[in-house]
Formats: structure tokens, sequence, C-alpha cells
């Protein structure tokens, strides 16, 4: 498998994205997609906590697009999204913790540099949204396959590594923390193609004085939530509602 991938590395990035997921559709998966990696830097935390960005990337409408396509064809349009999203998260150095059906839980390590990590979260979701732009839906349409959207939620914060057995290196591993659960439902008020972020991504940034601070190279805007459904208290005070931003990245406003 890794060798057709090989063949593509003469070519750029996007060029390499679009000749591959071609190839995927035709022939199938082309890369092993695995979560080792993840597990393994995890169970050396085993029963410590660890600070991290959780990102979630949900396919919107998921259940309709199962109903009207063949199970393989399905199939394949999720094993094709997880593939790429894979090759992007590997990229920005982040860590495929689960495949979930048609969502995928991202981990980015913020333990020795908050601030590199979650810029490396929104740039990865901004490849993410451009890859699906410029590669997936594109091919998807002229293969007759209903394009996707996703919705992108993150969050920030300790998390503990748990062990559900005795053996370290055969018994399952996760990890339980607010801010996994806070990704989640960030995740599930998102719309289609929406990037959104909780208040410690938002606030880390705005503490960044790096002069390349992505701040200043996109906007952010706080999200008006539904307190009826919205119960989440902030981090940062006691008597508010935890808050949620919009992240909108400048090069993906021009379409």
């Amino acid at each position: 498998m890794v060798e057709r991938w090989l063949q593509f590395t003469n070519l750029s990035l996007l060029e390499q994205a679009r000749a591959r997921v071609t190839r995927t559709l035709m022939d199938g998966i082309q890369l092993n997609m695995s979560t080792e990696e993840a597990l393994k830097i995890l169970r050396r935390h085993v029963n410590t906590k660890i600070n991290l960005v959780t990102m979630f990337v949900d396919i919107n409408d998921s259940t309709q697009m199962s109903l009207s396509l063949p199970q393989n064809k399905f199939a394949l349009v999720l094993q094709t999204f997880a593939q790429e999203i894979g090759i992007a998260v590997l990229g920005y150095g982040g860590h495929i913790f689960k495949y979930e059906g048609d969502a995928i839980i991202i981990l980015f390590l913020a333990d020795f540099d908050e601030i590199k990590a979650c810029k490396n979260a929104l740039h990865c979701s901004t490849a993410i949204l451009r890859i699906l732009r410029e590669v997936i839906n594109p091919i998807f349409r002229t293969n007759g396959i209903p394009e996707i959207t996703v919705r992108i939620g993150m969050a920030y914060g300790y998390v503990l590594v748990v062990l559900y057995g005795k053996s370290l290196e055969n018994a399952h591993v996760d990890i339980i923390g607010s801010s996994i659960s806070l990704a989640a439902k960030i995740t599930s008020i998102a719309k289609a193609n929406q990037i959104l972020i909780g208040e410690y991504i938002y606030n880390i940034l705005l503490s960044s004085t790096n002069d390349e601070d992505i701040v200043n190279k996109s906007k952010f805007t706080e999200v008006i939530l539904d307190v009826a459904n919205w119960k989440y208290l902030s981090h940062f005070d006691s008597y508010s509602m935890y808050h949620v931003y919009e992240y909108l990245p400048t090069d993906l406003l021009v379409q």
C-alpha cells in the first residue's frame, strides 16, 4: 500500500492528495490507518494527567448519506475521509486517538508548549477544510458521490490517562477529563464547515506575544449560545458560561 503513496512524492501536497484520493476511489484505501502512536504515548502516562488539545472532526448528515449510498461506497467515503484527515493531522504534529464511525478524535500534546499545540490544532483544522474544498469534494463530485461537510470543535485542558486492566501492554487505555466532553459538546453545536474552539484555547492564543501570532491572521468571533441548552460554567469565572469562539481563517474567506 505504501508504495503507491511514494510514487506521488514529487508532486505538491495537494496534488499528492488528489492523486491518492482518485486512486482510493478506484482501488480502495491506500494507507494503513492506525491509532497505535497515540496509544503508545498514552501508555507512557498511565495514571497521570497530561495537557492537550482535543479535537473532534465530525461528518455532517452522515446518516442520510448512509441511507442513500450502497454500503461499500459509503464505507469508502468514510475511509477516504479518515485517510486524508489522518495524513493532515500527522503533518501538524497531532495524533489520531479514535475513529468513531463518521467522527475522528485527535490529540495535540501540550505539556511542553501549549501555544504551539493550540496553533498546530488550528492550522490543522484549516488544512482539513481546504482538503475537503480543494481535493475530496471535487473528486467526489466527479465520481457521482455526495460532497461532505464537517463540524470541527476543540478544547484544551488536562486529562487523566486510565488503564482498564492490569496489563500495560494489552489492557484498554483511555483518557477522561472535562476538556474531552467539552470538545464533543462544542462540535455538536458547530455548523457545516465551521471551526469552534473553547475559551482556554482562545485565551492561550491571546496571551501569545509572538509577532507571528495566529490571532493576527484570523478572525475569532464569540458564539452566542443558547443558555437553555448550554449549561457549562466558565473556567475563569464561575458566574459566567463557558465561552465558545468561531475561528475563521482568512485564507478560507476567499472561495
